[in-house]
């Protein structure tokens, strides 16, 4: 290559990266996007960029992804891109294909300069300072995106909303780097995660977009009036297939973040609860990171009282105890299953709580054991107007299981374990406040009313209807 065709190259490079993706569409890859690719094609154009976009079926998302992945290898060097998608076929078959089928619109001059293999493209002769890998985002590997460094980061996450939380870690870290940039697309599915929030409590951290098939060239009409005419205008599918909106609730979610963050904002008088009694719920720590919390509610009041990780159970007994005495607790509830040692404690020093089994059979048959029973009670309370703190903690916690129904036909809700795959933590603040329903509770005075001053003995049973 003669010093006149190196120059003219590099000036071509240098005018397809300052352009930006909309620009290299046009002259590289021959292909005129639709004003909704050219806004997410145009907001990732600058060094630092965060880019969220949620969308309706079919509008061109993943081919304004991959064009982004051509542009930046190609034309920032060094240069390094992470693709990824919670499922192998939404990353190789569409997105990754995507790629394939956009670098054979390219100039064969250009096109033979860029190689994909596999999961992987670069630039020959930089195979290892100027490439893009394609990492599936499953639950059981969020480390899909680890290990990616350079002067210059794309992270691209298509269908962001099946993605796992902890997938998004390294995304955060590398995005210290001034080079760095993300983008994330998908149908809002969920209403919880990392890519939700990107819409919601972190929207001033991102550039948010939300893209309707009505506005798409690349959507029929009678894709919308069908999908109008079979759901409603009304209904969650047609926000999220048509419109690119979050719905009220994910398919299977219990407690819809609009009812959490309606009930975060509620004011209640002392006279709507001081008549009613205090309960306490208590869950001691599962594992690991998880919190010890002990939580308050007065009829439609509710108040954490305490939450902190690496809390032993002589602690959490006595404060359980202080807590007791301070609010004169008309029913304590602790859950059994990792508050054995609490429980004993608490009874060695004259207190009677009632212990609760989480996985133990349900008052109500339509539930298939306690927890989900108490949630779902949790969620009545909400609906009826109980009052929350608004907590972005106890808000995700609220959110973030979802239910099932089991071969039986019986209510069930996610396990922890099963919120862990999901790249959730565990709800524990929501554990002590559905504790709070596990049985109904009279007022420990009304009580001692009807059967005298000695009915307030130590036995579990005095404090239940």
């Amino acid at each position: 290559m003669s010093a006149t065709e190196y120059a003219f190259i590099t000036e071509l490079l240098e005018g397809w990266r300052t352009g930006g993706p909309v620009r290299f569409c046009r002259e590289v890859l021959d292909f005129e996007p639709t004003p909704q690719q050219v806004q997410i094609m145009d907001a990732i154009r600058e060094p630092g960029s965060r880019v969220s976009a949620s969308s309706g079926h079919g509008i061109g998302k993943s081919t304004a992804l991959a064009a982004s992945v051509l542009w930046f290898v190609t034309t920032h060097y060094p240069s390094k891109c992470g693709c990824t998608a919670p499922t192998a076929h939404q990353l190789k078959d569409v997105l990754w294909a995507e790629v394939g089928r956009l670098r054979q619109r390219m100039p064969e001059w250009f096109r033979d300069q860029v190689t994909i293999v596999s999961d992987r493209m670069f630039v020959v002769g930089h195979e290892d300072t100027q490439f893009a890998v394609a990492r599936t985002a499953r639950p059981e590997n969020p480390e899909a995106l680890q290990g990616l460094h350079s002067e210059n980061m794309l992270f691209v996450i298509d269908e962001a909303s099946g993605v796992a939380d902890a997938v998004f870690q390294p995304v955060e870290g590398a995005l210290s780097t001034r080079g760095s940039r993300v983008i994330m697309a998908s149908n809002p599915t969920q209403t919880a995660g990392f890519f939700f929030l990107s819409h919601h409590r972190n929207k001033h951290l991102w550039k948010t977009f939300s893209l309707s098939c009505v506005d798409s060239p690349l959507v029929s009409p009678e894709y919308v009036e069908s999908m109008r005419d079979q759901y409603g205008e009304d209904s969650d599918i047609y926000k999220v297939r048509v419109l690119g909106k979050f719905p009220s609730a994910s398919i299977n979610q219990l407690i819809p973040y609009g009812l959490a963050t309606k009930a975060a904002k509620r004011k209640l008088a002392l006279h709507q609860y001081q008549f009613a009694p205090v309960v306490l719920g208590v869950d001691p720590a599962w594992e690991g990171d998880d919190r010890s919390v002990i939580y308050m509610r007065q009829g439609l009041a509710s108040t954490c009282l305490f939450s902190r990780v690496g809390v032993d159970n002589m602690t959490l007994a006595a404060l359980t105890g202080q807590y007791w005495d301070e609010y004169r607790a008309d029913g304590v509830f602790i859950d059994v299953g990792w508050g054995a040692g609490v429980i004993d404690r608490l009874r060695q020093l004259g207190r009677f709580p009632v212990p609760v089994n989480f996985g133990g059979k349900s008052s109500e048959e339509r539930y298939s054991n306690k927890r989900s029973q108490m949630w779902n009670n949790l969620k009545k309370w909400l609906d009826e107007g109980g009052v929350i703190e608004d907590t972005n903690d106890l808000i995700e916690d609220l959110c973030g299981p979802q239910f099932g129904f089991c071969s039986n036909g019986k209510i069930m809700l996610e396990a922890k374990k099963d919120m862990k795959k999901r790249g959730l933590r565990s709800p524990d603040l929501g554990d002590a406040l559905a504790l709070t329903f596990a049985e109904s509770v009279q007022k420990l005075d009304e009580m001692e009313a009807v059967k005298g001053p000695d009915a307030a003995v130590a036995e579990t049973e005095y404090r239940l209807f």
